[in-house]
């Protein structure tokens, strides 16, 4: 059996009963429902066998002229070939036909048909009798065909069996194309994050370099301290603002004047006074980038104090964002045991213990409790 496109899809609406109608709005608001292609296919491969009451489905979606096979009912049984999740069109002259032409193409009795051998090894995996190829029509480009089949004696399809199955194409294309389109706006987005990212690893390297700290300082308390937010639960969502507000935490020192920045003697009063200013560079420089802002925190309160004698703002308790009390703690520690031109590093033993001394003094008490637990571990 071979079929013509019968009309466009309003043209097609009016020819189905109000029943198959209301049971397409339902096919609709399930396939509207997702981005994930994986589950679109799904659902439109059981909405198809449902709606023809007919019990083997595929749909492959296509690419150049290559099959993807996208989803079954009833599930591949695990001895499913592999080769035939992706095939080749020119394999399948009765899909190529029905993606070529965008018409239907219709097999009465398989098993008395010439096939191929990759068709064969379909058909009697599958044990099928009767077969319906039908295009998926994207305007007047076919994206893909599913395919469904009797296995247990030969059928036909009305032409109203045929309107619907021209109905539910368009729908289903229309959500494939908007999840791959979907997928490429999740992925130029991913990729735009990584190039920020890459481009905030360069920023703490110089930053590093220039204030005399060249063994990884700001990557170590960076891994650490979101490590210590997952120990404490905070929401994956949100450890990449911790990341990046790790890495910038000493962003602030850009506007430090070297002589004070790469000295080697101990700072006077007035050097510190110009020093303690860097918090609030930070946040004077990050606040015009508005895909940084979330990463705020660190950058301009990881010098905030539990007791409230930190600054730049003298913040006390949980009035100090949750990141900048994790992250705290990570500095401390990584500072500290880390030799500086003007000390020798302590002793991990020696570093931790101060640590648990401040403990509700300079450091939030359950940070501390989760980072010396973890430092353990």
């Amino acid at each position: 059996m071979k079929s013509t496109n019968s009309g466009t899809p309003e043209e097609l609406a009016t020819r189905i009963t109000a029943k198959e109608l209301s049971t397409l709005l339902k096919v609709s608001s399930s396939l509207a429902s997702t981005m994930e292609l994986s589950e679109i296919l799904q659902i439109a491969i059981e909405s198809v066998a449902d709606l023809l009451h007919i019990g083997s489905g595929a749909i492959y979606t296509l690419e150049n002229e290559t099959l993807l096979l996208g989803a079954t009912t009833p599930p591949l049984p695990l001895q499913f070939p592999e080769e035939l999740r992706t095939a080749h069109l020119k394999d399948h002259p009765h899909i190529r036909q029905a993606v070529l032409n965008k018409i239907p193409v219709y097999l009465p009795d398989a098993r008395r048909a010439t096939l191929t051998a990759a068709e064969i090894t379909i058909v009697d995996s599958r044990h099928l009798v009767s077969l319906l190829f039908f295009p998926l029509l994207l305007k007047d480009e076919a994206i893909g065909v599913f395919i469904v089949g009797t296995t247990d004696a030969p059928r036909r399809f009305t032409p109203s069996e045929i309107d619907l199955s021209y109905m539910l194409s368009f729908q289903v294309s229309l959500a494939i194309a908007n999840a791959k389109l979907y997928k490429k706006a999740q992925q130029a987005i991913a990729d735009i994050s990584h190039a920020y990212d890459a481009t905030l690893e360069g920023w703490s390297r110089v930053l590093d370099m220039r204030d005399h700290v060249t063994d990884e300082h700001t990557h170590r308390v960076a891994d650490l301290t979101v490590a210590l937010a997952k120990k404490m639960g905070v929401p994956s969502a949100d450890l990449g603002h911790i990341r990046r507000g790790a890495l910038l935490h000493d962003i602030g020192k850009m506007a430090i004047p070297d002589s004070i920045l790469q000295k080697t003697d101990a700072l006077t009063s007035e050097d510190w006074e110009i020093m303690r200013t860097h918090p609030e560079k930070a946040y004077s420089i990050l606040s015009h980038i508005e895909y940084l802002i979330p990463a705020m925190d660190i950058p301009y309160c990881h010098h905030e104090k539990w007791d409230g004698t930190g600054y730049p703002r003298g913040l006390k308790g949980e009035e100090i964002p949750l990141a900048a009390r994790l992250f705290a703690v990570v500095d401390v520690f990584d500072a500290l045991t880390s030799d500086r031109p003007y000390r020798k590093a302590w002793t991990k033993k020696k570093t931790m213990q101060h640590i648990r001394e401040q403990s509700g003094k300079y450091f939030w008490s359950e940070a501390v409790d989760a980072f010396l637990e973890m430092m353990v571990e």
